[in-house]
């Protein structure tokens, strides 16, 4: 019973711990909001995590260095490149709906501890990205897709799949949504986005 326990602790303190880093970054994230988020004392908290770098750095390591690759991978498969469009903004989307604050948190990570990003990112995810670069230029070249270097298009594919998550606060703003709204304005993105970017890149 007591290990169940401390696993339930342990498993409270982490995923609160995600939401507040995710959207607050290491720098804004307090030890005592995240003990309250997790509805534990905060002597209990510094018992399993001495430091905020600490927990962060065990949040960091389960949230975001597992789930970065596991977007970057899907780039990786061995199908044509329309299919591997398709295939790719489908599972991205569905990740970073269950996981909203992620593109935030890189962003927020890059600008206040860029050397860490910037290592994660060329092992992670630059390597990893090489292989649909070449494969977008293989096809350009056979006149299969628009003409535009490999790197615009990834950078168009990328601005349409990251920025509206980025950018929740204004579009809830400007386009008067509340959480509900925004939920379902990235579930009808999700319907169309795929075919409109395959549309976008390979030449009809």
């Amino acid at each position: 019973m007591k290990d169940e326990n401390q696993s339930s602790t342990e498993l409270k303190i982490f995923e609160a711990a995600r939401e507040i880093f995710q959207s607050k970054g290491l720098e804004g994230a307090r030890m005592q909001e995240i003990a309250d988020k997790a509805e534990i004392n905060k002597s209990m908290l510094h018992y399993y995590y001495r430091s905020k770098e600490k927990l962060f750095e065990k949040v960091y390591q389960l949230s975001i260095i597992k789930l970065i690759p596991q977007i970057a991978s899907l780039l990786n498969e061995e199908i044509p490149l329309e299919q591997k469009l398709q295939n790719f903004i489908e599972k991205y989307l569905e990740l970073i709906k269950h996981n909203p604050d992620i593109p935030l948190f890189v962003l927020h990570e890059m600008n206040k501890n860029p050397g860490r990003m910037k290592s994660f990112m060329l092992n992670e995810i630059g390597k990893k990205v090489q292989p649909f670069l070449n494969q977008i230029r293989e096809e350009r070249e056979k006149g299969n897709t628009v003409d535009l270097p490999a790197e615009q298009i990834m950078a168009n594919i990328m601005s349409l799949l990251i920025f509206p998550f980025i950018g929740r606060p204004v579009f809830q703003v400007i386009f008067e949504m509340s959480e509900e709204d925004y939920e379902s304005f990235i579930e009808e993105r999700q319907k169309w986005l795929p075919d409109f970017i395959v549309q976008m890149v390979i030449k009809q």
